[in-house]
């Protein structure tokens, strides 16, 4: 995927097409650290709403992976609604693009779809003393797709991995009768299809599901989610992992668990239970020098993300809006910002 440049503009334009969702309503008044009231809220399960602070102008430059960029893009034409002055320049493309851009002092904000890497957090404190900040913005499942006429009912995770995985610790699962269809189905050969190993998603399935080992060499690579949820709907024997983001009519995305039944739904009710497996957080990453207080634009959007009307952009449009108890963990974070 190239790299796309945005304007704050293009993103409320991009917005008013698509139909954005109503402007929330945000309090006013200075912002000040959040008291003890707001945490015992938080614990409560109830997030905070937004408070705007004055005079707040400026640029943010987000330099990231595209679907936490999407995401920030959403996240933007409130914000602006609230800060006209505030614009927002984005570079998305493939989660690698982030960390260099961090690290050299090219992006206020990083939009990450998997953690930092402990490379990638020894190269950043080798250079400035201290370790990047990571905030988490939302939750996502990782869904696996099938054509919806599909009749698999669930999957575990050691059958995905035996699925994917190009030397799994049992024998390869290589047709649908392996997992139990009948019929014409029996016979069938699986079709992989999934990210090249740039992609966020390929490393966080990597890690959860085949245990840092490689995928098979027969995976179909596609460039983005978009593409793998089409390749799957178009081909009655494909599987592949993407985020529920991408869920399309023509496939469906098959219940999970880890090792027997029940299986789970990526439902955000079985995520935020954390019953369903395949759970990832979207990131924003910053370089925040320890005991530095700053107002600064970068810091106030991250606020916003965190706050009620932010998390109702979170859940707006496909994403997963994080538990009370995360959110609190960003804002305190964000107070030492």
């Amino acid at each position: 995927m190239n790299p796309q440049q945005l304007t704050l503009g293009a993103a409320l334009l991009w917005a008013t097409l698509g139909g954005c969702a109503k402007t929330p309503a945000v309090e006013r008044g200075d912002a000040a650290p959040a008291t003890a009231p707001v945490y015992e809220a938080m614990a409560a399960g109830v997030l905070p709403p937004y408070r705007s602070v004055p005079n707040l102008r400026g640029v943010i430059t987000s330099i990231g992976a595209s679907t936490t960029t999407n995401l920030v893009a959403r996240a933007s034409t409130q914000f602006r609604r609230i800060y006209p002055d505030v614009r927002l320049q984005v570079t998305a493309g493939l989660t690698s693009i982030g960390p260099p851009a961090l690290l050299e002092g090219r992006a206020d904000i990083v939009p990450m779809s998997r953690p930092l890497t402990a490379e990638e957090i020894r190269d950043f404190r080798a250079k400035y003393g201290y370790p990047p900040t990571e905030i988490k913005v939302a939750a996502d499942a990782l869904a696996v797709y099938v054509e919806k006429r599909n009749p698999l009912t669930g999957l575990t995770l050691a059958q995905l991995e035996r699925i994917f995985a190009a030397a799994p610790p049992g024998p390869a699962i290589e047709t649908w009768g392996q997992v139990g269809l009948t019929g014409d189905w029996a016979d069938r050969r699986i079709n992989l299809y999934g990210y090249g190993p740039e992609d966020g998603v390929n490393q966080v399935f990597r890690q959860l599901v085949l245990g840092g080992a490689e995928y098979r060499l027969a995976m179909l690579i596609e460039p983005a989610g978009s593409s793998i949820v089409q390749g799957v709907a178009a081909d009655p024997t494909g599987i592949g992992c993407a985020s529920i983001f991408f869920l399309s009519r023509r496939v469906r995305a098959v219940p999970l668990a880890v090792a027997e039944p029940p299986f789970y739904e990526p439902t955000p009710e079985n995520v935020n239970a954390g019953t369903y497996p395949l759970i990832r957080h979207l990131f924003i990453c910053v370089n925040r020098p320890p005991h530095l207080p700053s107002r600064a634009p970068a810091a106030e959007f991250l606020r916003f993300l965190l706050s009620r009307e932010g998390q109702e952009v979170v859940a707006s449009e496909g994403n997963i809006r994080l538990d009370a108890g995360t959110v609190a963990q960003g804002r305190e974070a964000l107070d030492r910002l």
